[in-house]
């Protein structure tokens, strides 16, 4: 009986360390992946340019505190044509309440691209004496607006009073191929990574200060840079240089096996105006938007995407969101759960069987 006993509270001990072992583990895989709960920026953008092709790509991936990731269905397109006050231009993002709540990426009718990846904060000199500041305003949409290339853009920067800290950089390309990324340098003052003017290249940025390196605690941030460079790399000429090419790209680093998940994802051709969109990881499903012609409609139009897709391609992505929320409530709510009824039940149980054999030493020594 007495061996019986030992074996069984054994068991318990053993089956609550592997618990345990278990629940750290995948929260490490969960950090390693760079996908802690407040983060709700994880994006990826890129931008190749060879010959007279020239394409900027983007994932908008989120995990908790997205507000796609309870809202899947508020991504959206905004239209904006030109007017007296500037180029015309259409942006990616969602809406909150009716309102433009996210703007995360963008074109112009003169081919200058944009998106942003969220970086640890960084603190910026104030200049004061810059014409901009960032109060009051929408910089996304005055960048758009106001400039027409990546040079007049970085001149726009330059001359911004930033009036704090800044969380994020910048990416931008235009339809000549040039292409720069704005980041905050370790002296207070923006810093440039930009391509070689009129020579073909690339350029990608993920979750980390490409100045400093700098990002948060994991690996992902450089798994998902390393896997587009190294195919990025792969396109040798401007025929392999296509939409298939970047969702294939787009497809390998967004957020298919991980605890997240791809809201969108885009593909801008700015050369002829086009933008291609993938919801919500159905890279097989991708659609084409003739930007121009979106950009002839009078007056401003938030469009929802899913207007763009079929019944079938919505209903596929909601259930690969569906799944991707099944796999976190397990994760993070129901292994936690498992593991605390197991370890309270195994604390219960030793413990009774420690008092019991201490009750029967006393007795035998009587």
């Amino acid at each position: 009986m007495k061996n019986r006993n030992y074996k069984i509270v054994k068991v318990l001990i053993f089956s609550i360390l592997f618990l345990v072992s278990l629940f750290a583990n995948i929260n490490q895989i969960d950090t390693q992946s760079n996908i802690p709960k407040k983060s709700v920026l994880s994006c990826t953008n890129f931008a190749a340019a060879i010959n007279e092709t020239i394409l900027f790509g983007n994932n908008e991936d989120g995990n908790f505190g997205h507000y796609l990731r309870e809202y899947p269905l508020s991504s959206q397109m905004f239209y904006f044509p030109a007017e007296a006050d500037g180029h015309g231009c259409t942006f990616v993002g969602w809406l909150r309440d009716g309102y433009i709540r996210g703007v995360q990426g963008g074109m112009n009718d003169q081919g200058l691209c944009y998106d942003l990846t969220g970086i640890p904060e960084a603190p910026m000199i104030s200049h004061p004496e810059n014409p901009y500041r960032i109060g009051g305003n929408w910089i996304q949409y005055d960048v758009l607006r106001q400039n027409a290339n990546v040079s007049e853009a970085i001149d726009f920067l330059q001359n911004v009073n930033w009036e704090g800290p800044i969380w994020y950089q910048w990416f931008f390309a235009d339809s000549s191929g040039d292409m720069v990324i704005v980041s905050p340098g370790p002296n207070g003052e923006l810093a440039f990574t930009r391509k070689v003017a009129g020579e073909d290249g690339f350029l990608t940025q993920t979750n980390f200060n490409r100045i400093t390196n700098e990002s948060e605690p994991g690996k992902f941030n450089w798994q998902r840079y390393e896997i587009s460079t190294k195919m990025l790399n792969e396109i040798r000429n401007e025929e392999n240089l296509n939409v298939t090419a970047f969702n294939s790209i787009l497809e390998a680093i967004h957020f298919n096996k991980k605890l997240g998940f791809t809201g969108y994802s885009n593909v801008f051709d700015p050369i002829n105006q086009m933008a291609y969109i993938t919801f919500l990881s159905q890279f097989d499903k991708t659609v084409a938007v003739n930007v121009t012609t979106e950009l002839s409609i009078p007056g401003y139009r938030a469009i929802p995407m899913t207007d763009y897709f079929s019944q079938e391609t919505i209903d596929a992505g909601l259930s690969y969101f569906k799944d991707y929320k099944r796999r976190t409530a397990f994760v993070f709510v129901g292994l936690p759960v498992i593991g605390t009824i197991l370890l309270i039940s195994g604390i219960v149980v030793a413990s009774f069987y420690t008092i019991r054999k201490l009750k029967r030493k006393k007795t035998a020594k009587n």
